[in-house]
């Protein structure tokens, strides 16, 4: 039973191996693959920090990945590790598990079996030595040899302790206006037990909010490019322990003229710290290859003089979020239809809205069915159902009326198609009604229709059948009279919704539409 853990183990510890040495080629530059034809080249991070208190979650820092870039046929090779050198400092730990194929760590040294090939390398797990100290250091070595090729020797500095980064959580700014710089503060402090040395900046916006300065330490997402953030490298930063630092000048950020309701993230990560358990998304001084420097002046790093005094300052290394919230408009477009037909009679319909823009928003659609009608088919989407989800279009008072909540780009028209009855000789029209969501988050400022004459449209079932849509109010609560009396739309839903939480890296920008990074609560 333990020789069947110790594989499993070793199957997931060569999974995780695998996918850690995938990502190594885009750090190394474009000239790797000339370089690599001619043997196996060392891509091994040259410091290791190592945490002195672990836990849970310092336990991925504990480990190190020992990689080789290579691209030629695979042969066989062996990895010999001297720790001799980190003695006082640290312990290969002696945990079982199996690091290299047929192969375990052992101190002072020890010498590992292989197949050199494109993901080459090793995981090597350590624990700090008793009474080290930090800043304690010491030199673990390492040598390749595979067969034909030329031996590859290498080191790594293993320190004890490590820098530990926080940002401030930025406060809600007040609504921005489209198109108008706007200031950010960011703070930086050490809460480790060693200086920083070196920090990276990362700045993470939307498709919509971008900073309105580009500095010249920093690198850029090409224009049109998303899914990278912006980096910032301060090479001679230092940051003491328990100091607090203010980037200076202070990060302007505009909203473009499609804006609304935006993001904004910020995180920084000392230099040399990109081991197995860090989600630095550029190391040292190589930044995203898909990235272009700026123009302006440097951004740099000053001592805060309040030391950071009545900031919040994140717990954890992943970087902050700010919402940011932007004043513009859209102008919702209501599209009717109309109803012709004798009693009796079933016709399907649709009706819908095309947002004119400039910004994007979501969108709510009132419904009121013709007096003389009945719903007997209603916009349903099962994924919703699966999901559990609430449908797009909702009823509250049994089909009198109906809200829709959705959303969509600039200048695309959307419908939702139902199915109608004609149950009398009633005249009466009904209506679509549009607006903009009322159930925007907490700070959020709703984008506003700045043209309200088009926000309704009858769905006539007579060429002279009267026509009313005009917004009435109870108690707050928003209703739609249409023809002699008010259809009451009972019960008035409100949208819960958050922000989705950013996939791929924790400072990826953000290219969905505004109404898109909303999601509905089940």
């Amino acid at each position: 039973m333990i020789g069947i853990r110790e594989r499993q183990r070793a199957i997931v510890v060569r999974s995780v191996l695998a996918a850690v040495l995938a990502t190594m080629p885009a750090l190394t530059g474009a000239g790797q693959a000339s370089a690599a034809e001619s043997g196996p080249r060392d891509t091994t991070q040259k410091n290791f920090y190592m945490p002195l208190h672990m836990t849970k979650k310092t336990g991925p820092d504990m480990w190190l990945p020992l990689s080789f870039a290579y691209n030629g046929p695979s042969r066989d090779a062996e990895l010999t590790v001297d720790a001799s050198g980190i003695d006082g400092v640290a312990v290969l730990a002696p945990d079982n598990t199996q690091v290299i194929d047929n192969c375990r760590t052992r101190m002072p040294s020890f010498t590992c079996s292989m197949r050199l090939n494109s993901d080459t390398g090793g995981l090597l797990n350590f624990r700090p030595s008793d009474g080290v100290q930090a800043g304690d250091s010491g030199i673990l070595r390492y040598t390749l040899k595979a067969e034909g090729l030329p031996a590859v020797r290498g080191s790594v500095t293993v320190i004890a302790g490590r820098p530990e980064l926080r940002v401030n959580k930025s406060p809600t700014p007040s609504d921005l206006a489209v198109g108008e710089p706007s200031s950010v503060p960011i703070l930086i402090r050490n809460t480790g037990d060693l200086p920083a040395r070196g920090v990276v900046l990362s700045i993470a916006d939307t498709e919509d909010l971008s900073t309105a300065t580009r500095h010249s330490n920093c690198r850029y997402p090409r224009d049109g490019e998303t899914g990278l953030a912006v980096q910032c490298l301060l090479p001679d930063a230092v940051i003491a322990p328990g100091e607090t630092m203010r980037v200076t000048p202070e990060l302007r950020v505009k909203p473009s003229r499609h804006a609304a309701a935006e993001r904004l993230s910020y995180g920084a990560s000392p230099f040399h710290t990109a081991g197995w358990g860090s989600s630095v998304s550029c190391c040292d001084d190589h930044p995203d290859p898909g990235l272009t420097p700026g123009h302006g002046a440097p951004l740099s790093l000053a001592r805060d003089p309040a030391g950071g005094k009545g900031a919040t300052f994140t717990t954890n290394r992943e970087p902050t979020n700010t919402e940011v919230p932007v004043r513009n408009t859209a102008d919702i477009e209501a599209f009717g239809t109309p109803l012709r037909g004798d009693v009796g009679s079933s016709h399907r319909i649709r009706i819908g809205y095309r947002n004119n823009g400039p910004a994007e928003a979501g969108v709510k659609t009132v419904f009121i069915v013709p007096p003389g009608t009945k719903v007997t088919k209603a916009p349903y989407d099962p994924e919703a159902e699966e999901e559990m989800l609430d449908q797009v279009c909702q009823t509250k008072d049994q089909g009198r009326s109906y809200t829709c909540r959705d959303g969509g780009a600039i200048g695309q028209e959307v419908f939702y198609e139902f199915t109608l009855r004609i149950t009398s000789e009633d005249t009466r029209s009904g209506c679509v009604a549009v607006s903009g969501w009322t159930g925007t988050p907490p700070g959020v400022t709703p984008v506003k229709d700045a043209e309200r004459s088009n926000d309704t449209a009858p769905v006539q079932v007579a060429e002279n059948g009267s026509f009313s849509c005009a917004l009435a109010k109870d108690d707050g609560v928003s209703g739609w009279a249409v023809g002699a009396g008010i259809v009451a739309i009972a019960g008035s839903v409100l949208l819960v919704v958050r922000y989705r939480r950013r996939k791929a890296s924790p400072s990826g920008r953000v290219p969905t539409p505004w109404w898109a990074r909303f999601e509905r609560e089940p």
